[in-house]
């Protein structure tokens, strides 16, 4: 976030608001230790009542409208939570492991069956306790995967589930060629959605028909030099940003860009990685997205509901979105399933209860019904009445 937009952001908020976010900084539960806290809230402005659905949601929401909410504020805690031992995941309890010599570390992203390669073997995985500071080890499978040299990737199968793990150093491939070896990226990587110098909500986005003859052209650039460029940056310069969202790295919606000016970005193997494919290699690129695409909604990074809690069970948590609506009527109770630890823990910990307003992190889709069966997160928020302000 830019500091000028996060400053005016803070001087827009009513007093409130503020006495609000003040009280979140003390508010702890016993239950968890919180992560460094720069600041309570973390916002950016969007003002309009009809751009918050897409936001807060992706698709416009069953049974309402794009335009049923009010102009108001949504402020989220963005806290990060320490969870105890008992009350984390697998993955997330568990995420070094060494072969070879090599140290791999899991950022907890899922891996499909049918991208295993061959088992490597069964290995220690270290897990440490950040509150307690015991440190735990249990024995998993690890697999190479189809599209990545073991050296960068593997897979480690937790709990019936397999999870990726990458390289933990730094030792980017100094050329372009070197990391095509390293990495099956037309495989490994499918090119869809991009958009033209940055990715906000008031860009135009596109879909790409087809990513063949972008793959064709970076290979022709095997001899591209990679760039130690730790002050390079994209946004001074004109570029085409294409949205990566891979299995095989355990990414997901993470950049790569491609500039006028003959550079090609990207954040996809944990570190920055530049390389200079030349002006006349990116004016292909450019000029072949240009003609082979459709024009595309904007597509926000999480899907996100915002509301009351009316009711929590061992089961599901009710949220009544009406607070948010121009007309109360218009309101919407969502159905939470806790079929997930990393949502029913909020729950179960205290972390949010009963006449709370919070928003609701999910991954999948929300059902004719309104129920929600994939939520992984849960957030305070405060609401006032304004513009929008949401996570950035």
């Amino acid at each position: 976030m830019k500091i000028p937009r996060f400053s005016n952001a803070i001087g827009n908020l009513d007093e409130d608001l503020v006495e609000a976010a003040a009280e979140c900084k003390k508010k702890q539960n016993h239950l968890l230790k919180l992560g460094s806290i720069a600041a309570c809230f973390a916002v950016i402005i969007v003002v309009g009542a009809l751009v918050l659905p897409s936001l807060l949601g992706g698709e416009p929401t069953p049974g309402g409208t794009n335009d049923r909410y009010k102009d108001i504020n949504i402020m989220a805690d963005e806290s990060g939570i320490v969870w105890p031992w008992e009350y984390q995941t697998v993955f997330e309890k568990y995420t070094e492991v060494t072969i070879d010599g090599i140290v791999y570390r899991s950022h907890g992203r899922l891996v499909s069956e049918e991208l295993l390669g061959d088992l490597i073997g069964t290995y220690t995985v270290l897990g440490i306790d950040e509150i307690e500071g015991d440190r735990y080890t249990e024995k998993f499978e690890v697999y190479q995967l189809k599209y990545a040299d073991k050296s960068q990737l593997v897979a480690v199968r937790m709990e019936g589930s397999c999870y990726i793990f990458k390289r933990d150093n730094y030792e980017p491939p100094h050329t372009l060629g070197e990391l095509f070896k390293l990495v099956d990226l037309p495989k490994a990587i499918e090119l869809k959605r991009f958009s033209v110098n940055g990715d906000s909500p008031n860009k135009k986005h596109y879909t790409l028909s087809n990513d063949d003859y972008v793959w064709e052209v970076l290979a022709g650039c095997e001899n591209a030099p990679f760039v130690e460029d730790e002050k390079w940056v994209a946004h001074d310069r004109e570029y085409y940003s294409f949205t990566i969202t891979s299995e095989t790295l355990g990414v997901y919606k993470v950049a790569m860009y491609v500039t006028v000016d003959g550079y090609l970005w990207t954040n996809a193997f944990n570190y920055q990685y530049l390389f200079n494919i030349g002006e006349d290699a990116a004016s292909k690129i450019i000029k072949y997205a240009k003609e082979n695409s459709t024009e595309a909604e904007y597509e926000p990074y999480q899907n996100t509901i915002v509301g009351k809690i009316t009711e929590i069970t061992d089961e599901y948590i009710l949220l009544d979105d009406s607070i948010l609506c121009a007309n109360p009527d218009d309101g919407i109770t969502y159905k939470i399933l806790l079929n997930d630890l990393r949502i029913s823990r909020y729950a179960e910990s205290g972390a949010i209860r009963v006449g709370e307003n919070v928003q609701i992190t999910y991954e999948g889709e929300i059902d004719e019904s309104n129920t929600i069966d994939s939520a992984i997160s849960a957030s305070d928020v405060v609401i006032s009445g304004g513009d929008v302000l949401i996570p950035e």
